[in-house]
């Protein structure tokens, strides 16, 4: 018997933010990076996700004009799939809920679990949160403690700020995200 690999490609887009990797199986939108400061730390970092090969921006469909509209704080809407392969049905829920936050609003872990139908699994919430494979894409910058600190974020507290200042947070101290959806 044959075992075939699917193949992982890639796309790296410089935006106002710096280079974000983006991860293609042929289902959709694998995996994305957050922002690096050059192009070498993003591609370090799609090749350790399984991605062996480049596409060019026009392989990559709007995925790029998508990925910098999101890093310059501007609405996008994503018109290409997205790859759900290897995630439990809970994890799933919790990223879908996460990509229906509005941009420049924030949630808390509780308010999550509440919406997939587990009060009480704020802690499995952040777990999803700390492995999301599609930063930016599945904005888990806007969620945030139930006292509303910005704790949490792969990219540290200052980018998590920077992300809600890009998309034009309101009535949220950006120190501390207040949150009012606890």
């Amino acid at each position: 018997m044959q075992i075939t690999v699917a193949t992982l490609k890639f796309y790296l887009c410089e935006t106002e933010l710096g280079w974000v990797g983006l991860v293609l199986s042929a289902k959709g939108l694998r995996a994305s990076t957050l922002p690096r400061s050059t192009r070498e730390e993003a591609l370090r970092e799609v090749l350790d996700q399984g991605a062996t090969a480049p596409v060019s921006e026009a392989e990559s469909g709007d995925l790029a004009r998508f990925i910098r509209a999101l890093a310059a704080g501007r609405p996008a809407s994503l018109d290409f799939p997205i790859d759900w392969d290897g995630l439990s049905p809970f994890r799933r829920a919790v990223l879908e809920e996460t990509m229906r936050i509005p941009a420049g609003e924030t949630r808390s872990y509780g308010w999550l679990a509440r919406q997939v139908g587990r009060p009480g699994a704020a802690r499995a919430v952040g777990r999803v949160m700390a492995t999301n494979p599609l930063p930016l894409v599945i904005p888990c910058h806007r969620v945030v403690a139930g006292d509303g600190s910005l704790h949490g974020y792969g990219g540290g507290p200052e980018m998590k700020a920077r992300l809600l200042r890009v998309e034009g947070a309101k009535g949220v101290d950006l120190l501390h995200a207040a949150d009012s959806h606890r």
